[in-house]
């Protein structure tokens, strides 16, 4: 019924063309050779019409212009025509899986019939256009090149995640029939001029390729964001250009005295589209990016204290106070007959070995250095504690820090390190002890948050919480003694629970 409601709009009789197999080179032989007679002679003949396509911009891998190209010696007009495209991939087969649709040209406005239909099964999208008028448009290209063009309109290919395989835009092996009215609506005779053998030539450009798309980061106030890319074995700073699909994580990084206000992402080329970043500031990189960072000033501010035989340095006194986030250095001074051992916080946990101990405040704290005689040996043992946790606003909710300290004697090997985490504010108390990897707690099972690096304080970001929301938090850290050891987990005595405003 289509094809009939086609025909019928046509103004004159229709011309017919077979669509075959695409060619760049149509010939036909004239003479058919014969003993003693002349070599045959084969003589080229102009095609009239070819299949074009190209990207619609940079970073469009998957939408594609198509039309007809038609040869500029001709002048026919054109006001009905069926084509059938399908996609293929580099090497000519159909491509599976994908689906296409087309927006049409604006030149086929005028058009009274303006049909695409795509085949998930075969591939394969038969285009309609019926008009009363000549769709032929004369252009030149930048060079001054004429050309006459039959419009079809944008392709645009489906996207697979995590498929990055590429196609083109090529004629069907179905039949397909071009219908064409010459400027006299007079009807050419195809058959007769070109063979029966027609051909419609396409230019088999390729595209889908993945592509490399830019990141750009602005910051406001003082601090930075790094961006890494995403792997099953790690991740890799970002240089360059992303390629498309791409998991990437941002890391801001507030300088001392500042905290991280707000972050958020813009789609460049599509400023409506909301990018939403997870509580680990990663996101799928599928356009052109810009990150939009602002940091602010921290006016809150701790106090540090030091016990007997201990000194905080820059200043006399046994305490004073430091904006959050400060670097501080304490020393220990050991005593006539005793040497230093540790420092420990006011819960007699070990925070560090070394005796003069630098860290970044984050808490009211106060330690106390630890000697032992001369002729005792000095033993270290792996530890990790929770030094403190803070709250501050961001874009719209909230952020929470956990700051975590963690040591391990030589030769013993990293295997991660972090926080676990809950809701159930009853496990800063009768559910300590039941507080680990993996564990329920009020019957909710604790989340894990593993933080990168191997510095010897570390602090773990809770984003995107909501308001009136508590947090309860306890450091861990596996470790082994050697390479051939089992792994061992070891908690914070301490957790540290938060609650948003």
């Amino acid at each position: 019924m289509r094809k009939i409601k086609f025909m019928a709009l046509l103004l004159t009789a229709i011309l017919t063309i077979l669509s075959v197999a695409p060619t760049a080179v149509y010939a036909e032989e004239v003479t058919e050779g014969t003993a003693g007679s002349e070599e045959s002679e084969e003589t080229a003949v102009s095609v009239p019409y070819s299949l074009r396509t190209e990207q619609v911009n940079e970073y469009d891998a998957n939408k594609v212009r198509v039309w007809l190209e038609l040869d500029p010696t001709r002048a026919e007009s054109i006001s009905s025509y069926q084509i059938s495209i399908q996609l293929k991939d580099s090497e000519g087969s159909a491509v599976a899986g994908r689906g296409m649709t087309l927006k049409f040209d604006e030149a086929l406005d005028k058009a009274q019939i303006k049909e695409s239909v795509f085949d998930p099964e075969t591939q394969i999208m038969k285009i309609y256009v019926a008009a009363s008028e000549n769709l032929v448009q004369f252009e030149k290209d930048s060079e001054g090149n004429a050309s006459n063009i039959l419009p079809i309109g944008i392709v645009s290919v489906d996207k697979i995640k995590g498929e990055k395989n590429m196609f083109r835009i090529d004629l069907s092996d179905n039949d397909g029939d071009l219908v064409t009215v010459d400027t006299g609506m007079n009807t050419v005779d195809v058959a007769e001029e070109f063979g029966v053998d027609f051909v419609i030539p396409v230019d088999g450009v390729t595209y889908g390729e993945p592509l490399n798309l830019p990141l750009g980061i602005r910051v406001e106030g003082k601090g930075a964001v790094k961006a890494y890319i995403v792997k099953e074995d790690g991740e890799t700073p970002v240089e360059g250009k992303i390629y498309e699909g791409s998991t990437v994580r941002l890391s801001a990084i507030p300088a001392q005295g500042y905290r991280l206000k707000s972050l958020v992402l813009i789609d460049e080329r599509n400023k409506e589209n909301e990018i939403t970043l997870d509580g680990n500031f990663k996101f799928e990189m599928e356009s052109v990016i810009g990150v939009r960072a602002a940091f602010e000033e921290i006016d809150e501010k701790y106090t540090v204290k030091v016990g007997a035989n201990a000194s905080i340095l820059g200043t006399a006194e046994k305490e004073k106070e430091f904006n959050a986030r400060a670097a501080v250095t304490v020393l220990a001074k050991a005593p006539e007959g005793k040497k230093f051992s540790c420092w420990k916080n006011e819960e007699g946990a070990v925070v560090s070995y070394k005796e003069t101990y630098s860290f970044v405040v984050t808490a009211n704290v106060k330690l106390t250095p630890e000697f032992i005689d001369l002729d005792q040996e000095k033993t270290e043992d792996p530890f990790v504690v929770l030094n403190g946790g803070t709250c501050a606003p961001y874009n719209g909710r909230y952020r929470l820090s956990y700051s975590c300290s963690y040591s391990l004697p030589k030769g013993y090997q990293l295997v991660q390190r972090g926080i676990i985490l809950t809701n159930q504010a009853s496990a800063v108390t009768t559910d300590l002890e039941n507080f680990k990897l993996g564990s329920t707690i009020n019957g909710v099972k604790t989340a894990t948050c593993v933080v990168d690096g191997t510095n010897a304080q570390f602090i773990s970001n809770i984003n995107n919480v909501a308001k009136n929301q508590t947090r309860v938090a306890r450091a861990f850290l596996t470790y082994k003694v050697d390479a051939n050891s089992e792994p061992t987990t070891i908690y914070s005595t301490n957790a540290v629970d938060v609650t948003t405003h």
